[in-house]
């Protein structure tokens, strides 16, 4: 296969895996040039980075990167988090990072991927060592008159949830498939309940949601984050996700379903948020809870 083929292969690969918008591509064909929209999302932060890509990679010469700038994601929390003010940090690249990601970039190339194509290995170590460096998101800062009715304390959530989960099956519609409730995991009183479903269409996944947000507890609930996985008729997979507000949390929750095999199975996971930020503990908790709920449910492994 010639470099201009393997080339080609990765950006649909990168495509794929951070999806087409996140991929923009040059509209030169004769200037082999992209830049890519790379999330961190543990930092909650997207890095813009510009690749070039010589007629001579990934066979005997590595690509070249251009830092363009970074964004700092966690104040989009504030459309789904009306009552709190998210303050933007600086994210910078010093020259001193800029030099340790140039040389990291020709390693993986060199060493790590043995002269092949390279591009997604060394973002994923570039998110690592920048989660390493930069400041981790800050504390969203309540309004007066909403802190109040913003946060909520543990007891009253965690009864809310019990609630809530007795309400969704009593009010469930004859159509929508029965719904398992995991039970709740807590950190820094923000709760996590997980809600699993056997789905085999669209319109289930749709049946299900439409059916948790019935129950007014669940409804109110800061995020709730869907992902789904149907195998269909002709062996092919339908899969799609839904952050709610949550930056990638809702892929997350997707990866997760694949790396289980998970098949016909929808998961919605909702957090209720108690006031403190948790960081990057928030995603370990909601696939903590998506688990917790597929392994009680028992419909893991089947079909």
């Amino acid at each position: 296969m010639d470099n201009r083929q393997r080339q080609q292969d990765e950006i649909l690969a990168l495509e794929a895996i951070f999806g087409a918008h996140a991929v923009e591509k040059s509209g030169n064909p004769d200037e082999h040039t992209f830049i890519l929209h790379a999330p961190i999302d543990t930092m909650e932060a997207q890095l813009d980075l510009r690749f070039h890509l010589p007629d001579s990679y990934p066979s005997d010469t590595p690509p070249v990167f251009e830092w363009v700038c970074a964004h700092d994601m966690s104040a989009r929390l504030r459309e789904s988090s009306p009552g709190f003010i998210y303050p933007v940090r600086q994210l910078v690249l010093s020259d001193s990072m800029y030099d340790m990601a140039s040389t990291e970039l020709h390693r993986v190339w060199d060493e790590e991927m043995c002269r092949d194509v390279a591009v997604y290995s060394w973002v994923v170590w570039l998110g690592e060592y920048l989660s390493e460096r930069w400041p981790q998101p800050l504390d969203p800062i309540p309004l007066p008159k909403d802190s109040v009715a913003n946060v909520a304390s543990s007891s009253t959530i965690t009864n809310d949830t019990q609630s809530a989960t007795s309400s969704t099956q009593s009010t469930k519609p004859d159509s929508a498939p029965n719904i398992f409730t995991g039970p709740p995991l807590e950190m820094k009183k923000s709760v996590f309940v997980a809600h699993v479903a056997r789905v085999r269409s669209a319109d289930d996944v749709r049946a299900v949601r439409d059916t948790l947000l019935q129950d007014k507890k669940i409804a109110q609930a800061t995020h709730n984050i869907l992902a789904y996985r149907i195998t269909l008729d002709n062996g092919s997979v339908s899969q799609d996700n839904d952050d709610d507000g949550e930056t990638a949390a809702g892929k997350r929750l997707g990866h997760l379903l694949h790396l289980l095999n998970a098949q016909n199975l929808v998961v919605v996971v909702t957090r209720w948020y108690g006031g403190t930020h948790l960081g990057p503990d928030r995603f370990k908790l909601i696939n903590n809870a998506a688990r917790l709920a597929l392994d009680q449910s028992g419909l893991l492994g089947k079909s």
